[in-house]
């Protein structure tokens, strides 16, 4: 392991803690800047440690330290309706990490094609998270149509703004960083 990229995924694992603390709550699943900071951490730190700091984050929260959502904790937050959301963050992390690290000179659309195909996937996986935990760890069953108009409408918008930014900033940070030598790309 090398001291440069565990430092770095300690950051973006600290980031994506206060990132949960930043919250807008509208409805069962609650807007956060997560998912900025979740595509940043593969933006950033490539499929290996972005996933890792991501992995670190829930780790920490399962622990019982209060690293989720509004200061929550325990492993049971991921039986509740997030918890498809979180798991979904670690699979988001590594795919825009696999696909930006490969691609180093993409343009800003393909930059955010990328980071939507990954919130995307995270959506889905979320998706089946919130409607199984209403079913069987809520006990209060709901259609998937109902499940999509409460854990992805309300927060489509947002997140679609949130995937341009960090493909811009994570483009612009990562040249920087290229350029003065304090960042190789992490393949891994």
């Amino acid at each position: 392991m090398k001291i440069r990229e565990m430092l770095l995924s300690g950051i973006f694992t600290a980031l994506v803690i206060i990132s949960s603390y930043i919250v807008i709550p509208i409805g069962p699943v609650p807007h956060t800047l997560q998912p900025f900071i979740v595509m940043l951490s593969g933006f950033l730190l490539g499929p290996k440690w972005g996933p890792i700091s991501i992995i670190t984050w829930i780790i920490l929260g399962c622990l019982g330290l209060p690293v989720f959502n509004q200061g929550q904790a325990g492993a049971v937050m991921l039986l509740g309706p997030t918890g498809g959301f979180i798991v979904g963050f670690v699979v988001c992390s590594w795919l825009v990490g696999k696909f930006t690290s490969n691609d180093l000179q993409a343009a800003f659309i393909k930059n955010f094609a990328y980071l939507a195909f990954a919130m995307i996937i995270c959506y889905v996986i979320g998706l089946v998270g919130f409607k199984l935990s209403f079913e069987y760890f809520l006990q209060k069953p709901m259609s998937w149509e109902k499940s999509m108009l409460l854990s992805i409408a309300p927060f489509l918008p947002f997140d679609i703004i949130k995937a341009a930014i960090a493909a811009y900033v994570g483009a612009k940070v990562r040249k920087a960083l290229l350029a003065a030598g304090l960042f190789s790309a992490a393949k891994g």
